[in-house]
Order: structure tokens, then sequence, then C-alpha cells
């Protein structure tokens, strides 16, 4: 009987074990069904914000489609544009090359009148500069006789300055012995 009370007793304990093993599990899936529930949000919040997403993806890739379009025909214009305006900067050019090619081609003929005269003008002046350069020979012939008789001059003043340093020399050495003799009167 003790045994059984035992066995009872024992059973009782697997049975208490048994209930809060349950009870531990059921606060699991309980706590799991909550985590679950937050996931299931989180993943419908997801799934909505992915479908915004995908919306305005599609809005703005329709937008990207006309921008690209529209950038397209405007490089298309801008190209056009491009060789339509090149081609009158050149006609322009042309026509302002032509214009002073024409204004400068009369400025040369005119010119050309004034070079011939300023030519004929030079000629005379060269005779004219020939018959001087034979004066300027003559003045060279007087300078060269000049400068000989200049250079006589200037060996004369040399030997006058000479003779003068001679004679100061002279004079000096006379004072010099004037002193010299005056000392010997006086010491005599």
């Amino acid at each position: 009987m003790i045994n059984k009370i035992k066995d009872l007793m024992r059973i009782k304990e697997l049975i208490d074990e048994i209930n809060s093993n349950v009870k531990s599990h059921s606060d699991n899936v309980s706590s799991m069904k909550k985590e679950i529930d937050e996931l299931k949000k989180q993943l419908s919040e997801i799934n909505s914000g992915k479908d915004a997403f995908l919306s305005n993806l599609d809005e703005n890739n329709a937008e990207l489609k006309e921008m690209k379009e529209s950038l397209r025909k405007e490089i298309h214009e801008f190209s056009l544009l491009k060789s339509q305006l090149h081609r009158k900067i050149i006609d322009k050019f042309e026509e302002e090359l032509k214009s002073e090619l024409k204004v400068c081609s009369e400025s040369l003929k005119s010119e050309i009148g004034t070079y011939n005269e300023i030519k004929e003008r030079m000629n005379s002046m060269l005779v004219k500069i020939n018959a001087l350069g034979g004066e300027i020979n003559k003045f060279n012939e007087i300078s060269r006789s000049i400068k000989k008789e200049d250079f006589e001059l200037t060996k004369f003043a040399k030997q006058l300055l000479e003779m003068d340093r001679e004679k100061l020399e002279l004079m000096r050495k006379i004072d010099t012995l004037e002193r010299l003799i005056a000392k010997m009167r006086r010491s005599g």
C-alpha cells in the first residue's frame, strides 16, 4: 500500500511536472504566437511599403522614359541648330572677309602711287647722298691732317710739362740747399 501511495505520489509529481511543462510550453507557444503575429504585422507593413515602392518606381520609370525621349528630341534639335549656326557663321565670315579684302585692295592701290612717288624721291636723295659722300671724304682728309698736327702739338705740350716738372724739382732742391746752408751758418 505504501508502495501504491508512493507510486501515486510519484505519479502526482510526474503529472505536476507534466502540467508545469505543459504550462511552460503553453506560455512559450503563446509568446511565439505573439511574436508570429508581430512578424506577420511587420511583414504586412513591409509588403505594403514594397508595393508603394514598386508603384513609385513604375511612376519614376515612366517619367524617366519621358525625360529620355525629351532629351533625345532636344539633342536632335541642338544638332540641327549647331549645323545651321555653323553654316551661318561661315557665310558671315566669308562676307566680312570679302568686304575687308576689298577695302584693303583699294587702300593698297592708292598706296602704290604714294610708294612710287617715295621711290623717286629716294632715288634723287641717293644721288645727293653720293655727292655728299665726296664732300665727307674731303672733310676726312682735312681731319687726318689736323690730327697729325694735333699730335705734334700734344708732343710739344708733353715736353713743356716735363720741363716744368724738372724746374720744380730743381727749385725744391735749391730750397733744400738754402735751408741746409742756413742751418750750417747757425751752427758754425
